[in-house]
């Protein structure tokens, strides 16, 4: 599995929030989370600009023009952040020599010893299985040239 195989399928908004800020992506999800919205072509005079700024509809139009795109929900966007938290507190922490316990892990995330570990040693194994892939085929690969 590629790590774009693994990305969330509301990705986009993080890049949303990369280009407009994040209070571009607060009026959208206040506006409009949770809802499938058809994305129009041409953003201007548009619904979606009135509701959500034109900058946020232009943005939209650009990449999802002439299509219907479910936003994801407030709550739905916080469990994601706190997800991409709690994976990078334990990446912080170390795979295989932990400098944090699970304890004092699971207390700040509000999860369980038991959470931890399951998650810890599932990124053991997806960190193993990419490192264990070449990024790129090696010369030995090729076919004979003639």
């Amino acid at each position: 599995m590629t790590l774009a195989a693994r990305a969330p399928i509301d990705a986009w908004i993080d890049e949303l929030e990369r280009d407009l800020g994040r209070a571009a992506v607060l009026r959208l999800l206040a506006n409009a989370g949770g809802q499938r919205r058809d994305i129009p072509k041409r953003p201007v005079g548009s619904r979606l600009a009135a509701e959500l700024g034109f900058e946020v509809a232009e943005w939209l139009s650009a990449r999802f023009g002439g299509t219907a795109l479910d936003m994801p929900s407030p709550r739905g966007r916080e469990t994601q952040e706190r997800a991409s938290l709690l994976r990078a507190a334990i990446l912080e922490a170390g795979l295989t020599a932990p400098t944090r316990s699970a304890n004092d892990i699971a207390v700040q995330f509000g999860v369980t010893a038991a959470w931890v570990h399951k998650l810890r040693s599932k990124m053991q194994s997806e960190s193993g299985h990419l490192a264990a892939q070449p990024l790129l085929p090696m010369f030995d690969d090729l076919p004979p040239r003639h």
